[in-house]
């Protein structure tokens, strides 16, 4: 199966075995006994291998998140945040229709419209740094943009973005173009300043997505 799949398994399968626990009165409806349940089902899938290695590095958060912060941790509340956006944006699997060139030229408009200084005429080859003066601004590398869309203009490899700028702002415009994204670092990119993210062929990423806050349940 696919991350998508694997993931949307996963969450599905504890969400709803916490439910049934707590309808057969095995279960305390209260945070501290849900989120001490969800700890112990995470690790007891872990041990028994029951899902995919591409959910390991979640599953292995969870248990380390449940060991150290308790009811803190808000697993129950971080898998309902996943299942509430992989089921909408993928309600029947992982279909997902191609991202086009287009979608991505309509999303740099976007941001040149909010004011955002964007750049995707040249090279990032090395570290560089991005001189915008205080505003928002948005980098691809030009090579990189041309090796990842097709000559049909669809989105084949995964494509970088760079970027300084509201993150909640930023998902949700991406989001309004048909993309999704992952991240790779918040800050420390090979653009000075810059979080880096990345958009995925028909969305399929191979690891979990910016979870878009508009999407939380």
């Amino acid at each position: 199966m696919s991350y998508i799949e694997d993931i949307k398994s996963v969450v599905d399968s504890a969400l709803a075995e916490l439910e049934e626990a707590k309808a057969s009165g095995k279960l305390q409806s209260n945070p501290v006994s849900e989120e001490s349940f969800l700890c112990r089902w995470v690790a007891q899938a872990v041990k028994k291998q029951r899902f995919g290695n591409s959910v390991s590095k979640e599953m292995t958060a969870w248990v380390q998140q449940g060991r150290s912060m308790g009811k803190h941790a808000n697993i129950k509340g971080q898998m309902q945040h996943i299942a509430s956006v992989y089921h909408h944006h993928f309600p029947q699997g992982d279909e997902h229709s191609a991202i086009t060139k287009s979608q991505f030229d309509a999303l740099v408009a976007a941001l040149e419209e909010a004011d955002w200084m964007t750049h995707t005429e040249y090279e990032i080859n090395r570290k560089v740094r991005v001189i915008s003066d205080g505003q928002h601004s948005f980098a691809v590398c030009s090579i990189a943009l041309g090796k990842s869309f097709n000559e049909e203009g669809e989105l084949v490899k995964p494509l970088s973005l760079y970027v300084r700028g509201p993150e909640s702002w930023f998902i949700e415009t991406v989001r309004e173009h048909g993309m999704l994204m992952t991240k790779v670092t918040d800050y420390k990119s090979i653009v000075k300043y810059h979080g880096e993210y990345q958009i995925w062929p028909r969305n399929q990423a191979d690891r979990l997505l910016v979870l878009p806050e508009s999407l939380k349940p």
